[in-house]
């Protein structure tokens, strides 16, 4: 009788949800990011109108938005109890707001502005349902009329200057989003008023769907489910194994080169024109016969073969339905050319969202293999797809791996997202004790007629704890394992981890004065592949680099340019640059850079320093090794071009897949990384600096368009003029915002790392020297735990006479915790210190504001100036 009472008040309990382009889902390690719109103007036809920051609605425009990925976001067995559309920004004329469901696949591709040299590949528009730039364009009626619903969803009146308009009423729509993903394409917005909304950009002020949400009973009986689909003939994909690799030792690195994949000259995909066939394997994953259903095909949005199947499928029976085309070989965008079946079950069903199953034609292949125990105990609750089918979850996961780290990785070269697709191309189950190996595959041997494969197996580890850890959510592990198998590389082999102050467990071995140096650089803003940027930068010219640390820049602090938990640029550009060719491969994009690779040389803020003489450190073998450097470069106003080094092989070599590795700064580049890495000194007016440059930003200059010549940026933390040593805060004075005691102001300022000052819940602590001086350099002090300091914080400097309004910006300071691991220094003591340096500014108070909004406490803070310039 209790479980009964505890079983009826879980289900009885109601939760509300919040979805916007990068919003936390609750239990999941990654965030909600298929939030889209996009802007049909009628006076502007043919233009895409998406990626910007605004949806603008009049009576001669419709917008199209759409919320994706609900069952993720949602999660299993849920009844919308309630769900609400939000849109801010501002109505300039009053009128009657309509939503409406859209009965269309559409897609937001576009570049920022309205200023557009071509239309974009793909893209939607008032006249282009998909524009094709192979001519296969498909077209439709006025920004697509003939797919807006005829009984609207919902309206609402809008005032004029409204800031918010928000709209009621729309549980059914999003119940039946959430019951069939294949059939969301979201609404059409239309407004007889005029109106500015704010775009999905990764920020509160877009667009929000607000769902309240029931938990309701997962449903027995019967279940069908299209569970995959095959296509005949399949080819054997390029051979890595044997003597693909020809490996060679430069600079005392040994990596390998495939000069010799296996198979090459074969033939990889069916010729344009070829018969194909699909077939369709239809499971009953339920727990009851099933009675007949209808079934169709469809291609390209097109309407194919269609029937009715009489035959009832017993729980764990299989039926089989083919459907026999051309084949059409796309080389630039395998997102073209949709294959699906879908099912109308004639009797009870206990799902839907697993009655339609859609591939692309031209994707990359993945073998999924399973053995009996995993399958068995995968099938014994709900997982995230709505059902308990293993089957189920594993397409759930390629649903996932194509409609959000695919799609919604954006770039300026990608603005929406990679080109590439994948599909699985059979699940197979195997006896127990079958899979063995990294990948868990048969007798650890590939079938080379899937571009990758992967195992489940559970005579590895706790497979049983697995299986409760990512039954209801994405599963980024596996997700980053298949990467893996259609080329990626581990980034996180180009992060450099910082020694400990006894010069123990980092990848700098390098000994300066005696001790081994304590500087790291972990990317800040990694993907899922453990490094890179996954900022979006097209806001930023393509001339310039993206900014790697340091100085904030202004294009980076818009919504556009938030960081995701999805793919780097790296590596949707190293996807795109391979599409059309099968697997094999590995890493080989990192080949790819521009012909001159010039550096500029600055402060940690962008001013230029003028001349001197670098010293670069390069990685071997994953770690920066103690010894002189790897080659020594002079530098004159602020720039040089790094030299190109030897690779081992005596001309350029172009890969199968059409990367040349050639003389470059890496010479031999390994393709996983290993030595991607270079260490940079520079010695300047009695200071040495430290900073980095990585293989992955010169791949990632050739993406965004550099193939010829390209400038990288140098930051380092030094200053203009010599610094004297005295230290100017010690036992001076300061306040805070808080008004804190004088003793807890004086453990900010008496030398002591044992005492502290705590921030409590001011936002600002300032410093007074005394009189104004040449400031060069500010030094925080910490000790016990080094991220206990305000997460983000400014600097600001002003003079004798000056109020804080007039105060100069110093330093900028984004990220705290990265800072103290990568930056920090340790005297003798052990005592860790994080310097900021820049071009003198003469001053007498120093204010650090905390931007993070959250206390925090320091050890100390210490304040030189420079000699003055002659």
């Amino acid at each position: 009788m209790l479980t009964a009472c505890l079983i009826a008040c879980v289900l009885s309990q109601n939760s509300t949800l919040t979805l916007f382009r990068g919003a936390e889902i609750p239990g999941s390690d990654t965030k909600y990011w298929s939030a889209e719109d996009i802007t049909l103007d009628s006076q502007k036809p043919d233009m895409a109108d998406a990626g910007g920051f605004l949806m603008n609605l009049n009576p001669k425009t419709r917008v199209l938005l759409r919320f994706g990925d609900l069952r993720r976001a949602v999660g299993p067995s849920r009844r919308i109890v309630a769900a609400k559309l939000v849109l801010q920004g501002q109505v300039h004329e009053a009128g009657a707001l309509t939503v409406s469901k859209f009965d269309a696949d559409w897609n937001d591709a576009a570049t920022v502005g309205s200023a557009q040299p071509a239309i974009p590949q793909w893209s939607t528009s008032w006249n282009y349902q998909f524009f094709d730039e192979s001519g296969k364009s498909r077209k439709w009626r006025s920004g697509g009329s003939q797919f807006v619903s005829r009984t609207p969803s919902a309206t609402v009146q809008a005032a004029k200057d409204s800031r918010k308009v928000e709209i009621e009423g729309l549980a059914a729509d999003v119940q039946a989003f959430y019951d069939r993903p294949y059939d969301d394409h979201g609404w059409a917005l239309e407004f007889t008023g005029s109106a500015d909304f704010n775009a999905n950009n990764g920020d509160t002020d877009g667009p929000q769907l607000v769902i309240e949400t029931a938990a309701e009973p997962a449903k027995d009986g019967p279940d069908l489910s299209v569970v995959y689909i095959t296509r005949t003939p399949e080819y054997e994909r390029y051979d890595n194994r044997g003597e693909a690799y020809v490996r060679a030792t430069v600079d005392g690195h040994e990596s390998g080169v495939m000069m010799n994949p296996g198979d090459a000259q074969t033939k990889k995909w069916p010729d344009n024109g070829e018969d194909v066939t699909y077939t369709a394997y239809v499971k009953n994953v339920g727990s009851a016969p099933t009675p007949g259903f209808g079934y169709a095909w469809s291609q390209s949005y097109e309407a194919g073969p269609s029937g009715q199947n009489a035959n009832a499928l017993a729980p764990g029976e299989t039926a089989t339905f083919t459907f026999k085309t051309k084949f059409r070989m796309d080389k630039k965008d395998h997102r073209t050319q949709p294959i699906s079946f879908r099912i109308t079950p004639s009797g009870s069903d206990a799902l839907a969202a697993n009655d339609s199953l859609e591939i692309q034609a031209n994707a990359l292949n993945i073998g999924i293999w399973v053995d009996e125990n995993f399958y068995k105990k995968f099938g014994e609750q709900v997982n995230g797809s709505g059902s308990k089918s293993f089957e189920d979850w594993i397409q759930w996961q390629f649903s996932i791996w194509n409609d959000v780290f695919l799609k919604e990785s954006r770039f300026s070269f990608a603005p929406d997202g990679s080109r590439e697709r994948m599909r699985v191309g059979r699940i197979t189950i195997v006896p127990n004790g079958t899979l063995a190996g990294g990948a868990h595959l048969p007798k650890d041997t590939p079938s080379l007629i899937y571009d990758g494969e992967w195992g489940f197996d559970s005579s590895f580890g706790d497979f049983a704890g697995y299986i409760d850890a990512v039954r209801t959510k994405a599963d980024r592990a596996l997700i980053h394992e298949m990467s893996h198998q259609v080329g990626l590389i581990d980034m996180y082999q180009m992060n450099v981890d910082p020694a400990n102050q006894d010069g123990t467990g980092g990848k700098v071995q390098l000994k300066v004065g005696g001790r081994v140096l304590t500087r790291g650089w972990i990317d800040r803003y990694a993907g899922l592949m453990g490094g890179g940027d996954t900022r979006n930068e097209i806001l930023l010219p393509r001339q310039l680099p993206i900014p790697f640390g340091g100085a904030p820049n202004f294009v980076f602090e818009s919504p556009i340019a938030f960081p995701t938990d999805l793919y780097a640029l790296t590596d949707v550009a190293a996807l795109n640059s391979n599409l059309g060719y099968r697997r094999g491969f590995f890493g080989e994009y990192l080949y790819s850079m521009p012909s001159v690779n010039m550096i500029r040389v600055t402060d940690r803020n962008g001013e230029e320093i003028d001349e001197g003489t670098l010293q670069f450190y390069q990685m071997v073998n994953g770690q920066i090794p103690d010894g002189p450097p790897t080659f020594e470069l002079p530098f004159k106003n602020g720039s040089a071009v790094l030299p190109q080094r030897a690779t081992g092989i005596a001309s350029p070599f172009t890969t199968a897949t059409g990367h040349t590795l050639a003389p470059n700064p890496f010479g031999r580049l390994d393709v996983v990384g290993t030595n991607g890495v270079f260490l940079v000194r520079l010695d300047y007016k009695g200071q040495t600096e430290w900073t980095w440059l990585k293989a992955w930003q010169l791949f990632d200059a050739y993406a965004r368009g550099n193939k010829s010549v390209f400038v990288n940026a140098l930051r380092f933390n030094v200053t203009s003029m010599p610094i004297k040593p005295l230290d100017w805060a010690l036992k001076k004075t300061a306040v805070d915002e808080a008004n804190s005691t004088g003793a807890n102001l004086a453990n900010l300022l008496d030398g002591d790392p044992k005492t502290f000052y705590e921030s409590g819940a001011g936002n600002w602590v300032e410093i007074d020297i005394g009189r104004d001086r040449p400031i060069g350099e500010i030094k925080l002090i910490m000790t016990g735990d080094p991220n206990a300091f305000w997460k983000k914080f400014d600097i600001l400097l002003y003079s004798t006479g000056q109020t804080v309004a007039s105060a100069q910006l110093y330093a900028s300071e984004a990220d705290w915790r990265g800072a103290v691991a990568q930056h920090r220094d340790f005297d003798d003591a052990g005592v860790l210190s994080v310097a900021y340096r820049g071009k003198p500014k003469t001053a007498r108070f120093v204010r650090i504001v905390n931007k993070s909004g959250e206390p925090g406490k320091l050890a100390g803070i210490e304040i030189r100036e420079t000699e003055v310039a002659p």
